[in-house]
């Protein structure tokens, strides 16, 4: 395996643990009052043209990293919408 696709999976590990914090929080507290959606919107659009483009490199690891925060975002904005003060 070369340098570059040790570092590739290194940063999809480590990088898929970012959003995991904040989503477990909002699960456990179920308040999402001061999170901001639009935060999450713009990560799931950039995540989204990145994912076209690992897609088109053929890279698996950015492929793998770009659906799960494409999933985690998404889940996020549900309990956003979920728990949202009324």
């Amino acid at each position: 395996m070369e340098l570059s696709q040790i570092l590739s999976w290194t940063g999809t590990a480590t990088g898929m643990l970012i959003g995991i914090p904040q989503l477990v929080k909002t699960i456990r507290t179920r308040k999402a009052g001061d999170l901001s959606a639009i935060t999450f919107i713009l990560s799931l659009i950039t995540c989204s043209c990145l994912l076209v483009r690992a897609i088109a490199i053929q890279e698996p690891a950015f492929i793998f990293y770009y659906i799960f925060i494409i999933f985690i975002n998404s889940l996020q904005l549900f309990l956003i919408w979920k728990y949202k003060t009324r």
